[in-house]
C-alpha cells in the first residue's frame, strides 16, 4: 500500500525533500510534530544567509550544533551568503568554518561573501583543503578574494566550476588558469566579471585549456583600462559556448571540432558606412579567425553589436561560410535589418531562423527584395518572429511576405507580439496582407 501523505515517507526521503529548501525553512517543520523536532538536524546541507541570525554568536552556535549532530557524516550541500554586519561575525572564523564543511566529504559548495572590494578585506578565501577537496564535485564563488595557490591545485572530482565578480591581489588570468589545470574533468566553467584585480594590468591573458569541458560561459568587462586583453580556448569537447557581454581585444580558439551551440555577444561597434581605422582592421582579421575557429557550430546566437562589426567585416572581405548551422537566432533592432539578410548569405544551410526584437516601420520598407540569401531559396523551414512590439500592419507584414515570397521549402512561419492586445479584427486584418503567391504553398502561417 503506498504512502497517503508526506508524513508516511521514509525520514531519509523527507531529508532529501529538506534539502532542496532554504535552511531557515527546512528548520520551520521542527515544530510540525515531536518526529520533525530534529529532522532538520538530518538534511545533509545546509543553505544559509548569515544576515538572518541577529548575532555572530548564535550563527556560530548554530553551525556547532549542525556540525555536532552530523559528526562523521558526510555533507552534500552548503550554500551561504554573507556579508559584513559591522563584525559580528569574523571573516576568518567564516572561512575556518567553511574549511571544516568541505571536510566533511562536502559536494557542492556555493559561497558568496560580498566584501571584498567595498571593504578591503584581502584574506584568501581558497584554504588548503579547499585546493585539495578529494569530494568536491561543484564550485561556485562570488565576490570572493582569491590569491596565487603556493601549492598545486587539485579538485578530481570538480565537474562544475563558477566565478563570479571574484577578486585577486595578484594575476587573475593565472590562478583560474590553475584552477582549471587541477580540474581533470571539468565539464561546466562560467567566469562572469572574473578579474576584479587591485594592480591594474596593462596585458591580460586568459588561457582556458581542458580536455573534458562542454560548457563555457565567459563575461568579461573591461571597466579597469586594460590596454590587450586576449582569450585562449583550447577544449575539444565543447559543446557549449557564451561570450555574451564579452569586452576582449582578441579570442583564440582552438579545437572546437564538437562545438554546438554558441552566444557571441561582443561590445566592438563600427561605423560601418565609414573606412575601417587600422586598429579596426586588426580587430576585424582576429574576429575572422575566431569565426572560422567555431565553424563547426550548429546553433548560433547573436546580439546587434555582433551583427554590426560582422557587417564591417563583409564590407572587407566575404564572412567565413558556416555550413554546419541549421539553426539561427537574431536580436534586431530598427537599424539591423539589412545586417540580418546579408549575414544570411554566410549560412547556406540554415534551417530555422528565429528573430526577437521590433523594426522601424520605415526600415523595413528598406528591404532589398532582390537579395535572397541561398538558404532561403533551398533549406530555411521555420521562421520565428518574435516579441514584436509595434502593430504597423503594412511594415511587418512586407517582412513577413519576403519570407513567403522568397523561401521555396518554408513550412511554418510564426508572429508573435509582446505586451500588445491583438483582436480577432487585427489579426483578420494582418492575414489579408499576407501575399497570394508563397513560394512554399503548404507553408503555414500563425500570427498570435
Amino acid at each position: 500500500m503506498g504512502c497517503h501523505t508526506i508524513c508516511d515517507l521514509p525520514d531519509s526521503l523527507l531529508t532529501q525533500i529538506l534539502l532542496n529548501l532554504p535552511t531557515k525553512d527546512s528548520v520551520k517543520t521542527s515544530v510540525l510534530s515531536t518526529r520533525w523536532r530534529n529532522l532538520w538536524l538530518s538534511v545533509p546541507g545546509l543553505d544559509i544567509a548569515t544576515y538572518e541570525f541577529d548575532f555572530g554568536e548564535i550563527f556560530e552556535r548554530f553551525m556547532d550544533r549542525f556540525m555536532e549532530f552530523n559528526h562523521g557524516s558526510r555533507l552534500q550541500n552548503f550554500r551561504i551568503w554573507h556579508q559584513i554586519m559591522y563584525g559580528t561575525i569574523h571573516n576568518l572564523t567564516l572561512m575556518e568554518l567553511i574549511g571544516k564543511v568541505v571536510d566533511r566529504g562536502l559536494q557542492h559548495l556555493d559561497v558568496t561573501l560580498n566584501f571584498c572590494v567595498r571593504d578591503g578585506f584581502r584574506n584568501d578565501f581558497m584554504l588548503h583543503n579547499i585546493y585539495k577537496s578529494k569530494t568536491l564535485v561543484s564550485l561556485k564563488l562570488a565576490v570572493v578574494v582569491l590569491k596565487k595557490p603556493e601549492f598545486v591545485a587539485s579538485l578530481p572530482c570538480l565537474k562544475i566550476l563558477h566565478l563570479r565578480s571574484v577578486c585577486y591581489d595578484y594575476d587573475g588570468p593565472l590562478i583560474v588558469e590553475k584552477l582549471i589545470s587541477g580540474c581533470p574533468v571539468l565539464e561546466d566553467l562560467e567566469l562572469i566579471r572574473p578579474f576584479h584585480i587591485y594592480d591594474e594590468k596593462n596585458v591580460m591573458f586568459l588561457r582556458v585549456s581542458s580536455q573534458t569541458l562542454k560548457i563555457c560561459s565567459l563575461r568579461f568587462v573591461n571597466n579597469r583600462g586594460v590596454a590587450d586583453f586576449t582569450v585562449e580556448i583550447d577544449a575539444p569537447r565543447l559543446e557549449f559556448l557564451s561570450l555574451s557581454e564579452s569586452d576582449f581585444d582578441r579570442i583564440v580558439v582552438k579545437n572546437l571540432n564538437s562545438l554546438l551551440m554558441v552566444n557571441i555577444g561582443t561590445k566592438y561597434s563600427f561605423d560601418y558606412g565609414s573606412p575601417l581605422q587600422p586598429q579596426d582592421l586588426r580587430k576585424r582579421d582576429l574576429f575572422y579567425d575566431f569565426l572560422t575557429g567555431i565553424s563547426s557550430v550548429r546553433h548560433m546566437i547573436l546580439c546587434q553589436f555582433t551583427l554590426e562589426v560582422l557587417y564591417s567585416y563583409s564590407k572587407v572581405e566575404p564572412i567565413p561560410k558556416l555550413h554546419n548551422l541549421y539553426h539561427l537566432q537574431l536580436e534586431f533592432f530598427s537599424s539591423s535589418l539589412q545586417l540580418e539578410l546579408s549575414f544570411l548569405e554566410s549560412c547556406p544551410n540554415l534551417k530555422i531562423l528565429s528573430l526577437l526584437g521590433s523594426y522601424d516601420s520605415k526600415e523595413l520598407w528598406k528591404i532589398d527584395c532582390t537579395n535572397v540569401p541561398r538558404c532561403l531559396i533551398s533549406t530555411l523551414e521555420y521562421v520565428e518572429i518574435k516579441e514584436w512590439k509595434m502593430k504597423d500592419e503594412t511594415g511587418i507584414i512586407k517582412f513577413v511576405n519576403y519570407f513567403l515570397e522568397n523561401s521555396a521549402v518554408l513550412k511554418k512561419l510564426t508572429l508573435s507580439f509582446k505586451n500588445l492586445s491583438i483582436t480577432k479584427q487585427e489579426l483578420e486584418s494582418y492575414k489579408k496582407l499576407l501575399t497570394p503567391t508563397k513560394l512554399s504553398p503548404t507553408c503555414e502561417v500563425i500570427i498570435d
